[in-house]
């Protein structure tokens, strides 16, 4: 048995966001390696077809039709998840949704929209699972940030203000909680090929296909839990995206002007991009 294996074996794990793209990809991954998986999407019919996959697993896969925006709907799903197992051990806070697009044109329904899935969709699974988690004495909380959440790419702002808040937030729990048993990761990829790439997300102008550096979902899965087995802090991924995190790190130090450069072309490049598809 591997470190994975043994860490997640027999293991109650809640994944919102599970019907598709990572979230899937992450509750088939937990089900190989053993665990009960109690998985929660809005949507409904995705969400039964990917159960229907996963039927080899019968018996320890569980779903729930749950939008994270709604305080009540995330509180009842986690509390009838620990009834069900008896425990909640894991909770990956998957769902969101992306934001590319010109802050000029930005709306205060963009912000509402992608603040209520991005961020509070995550602070309502944290409030329902943590006082479960306490009382048993520990769990895992896990959250899907971005690169985004780590570095500030121009052409991002609002979907990096809810990456960066959530980064914190974990950060911060992480040593707040870690003598009371709670463990907390945060996941930032780079580009995964899901079919978000192909979906207009507020409004936002998208590539049909996934760039060229992009990883599958289940590669980025396999990745996700090692990262979680070994109770890391911040889980970059791909390697490439890791790479590039470090650099800015080692450069916002050493050579900020580098940095600021390379940023400024970006968005300058994202300029032109956005005017010629006008």
């Amino acid at each position: 048995m591997n470190a994975v294996e043994e860490y997640f074996r027999g293991k109650g794990c809640a994944v919102t966001g599970a019907a598709s793209g990572i979230g899937f990809a992450v509750s088939e991954a937990l089900l190989q390696v053993g665990a009960v998986v109690f998985m929660a999407d809005r949507d409904t019919d995705t969400l039964a077809a990917a159960v229907a996959q996963l039927g080899a697993h019968a018996g320890r896969v569980y779903s729930s039709s749950v939008d994270v925006t709604s305080q009540e709907q995330v509180r009842k799903w986690i509390e009838d998840a620990a009834s069900r197992h008896g425990r909640l051990d894991v909770l990956f806070n998957n769902a969101g949704i992306g934001g590319t697009m010109p802050f000029k044109d930005v709306t205060l329904d963009h912000w509402r929209r992608i603040i209520d899935l991005n961020l509070w969709g995550v602070i309502y699974g944290i409030d329902a699972a943590l006082p479960i988690m306490l009382r048993q004495g520990g769990g895992h909380i896990v959250t899907t940030s971005s690169l985004a959440g780590l570095i500030p790419f121009p052409y991002q702002a609002i979907y990096s203000t809810t990456k960066y808040a959530v980064v914190g937030l974990s950060e911060c729990l992480r040593y707040e909680l870690e003598d009371d048993g709670m463990h907390f990761s945060v996941v930032c990829p780079g580009s995964v090929a899901t079919r978000i790439w192909g979906t207009p997300v507020l409004g936002e102008r998208r590539e049909v296909k996934p760039p060229p550096d992009a990883v599958s979902a289940e590669e980025a899965a396999q990745t996700i839990l090692k990262g979680v087995a070994n109770n890391e802090g911040i889980i970059v991924l791909p390697e490439s995206a890791r790479q590039i995190w470090l650099q800015f790190m080692l450069h916002s130090c050493s050579s900020p002007e580098s940095i600021e450069s390379q940023l400024r072309e970006l968005a300058r490049t994202r300029r032109r991009a956005y005017e010629s598809n006008r």
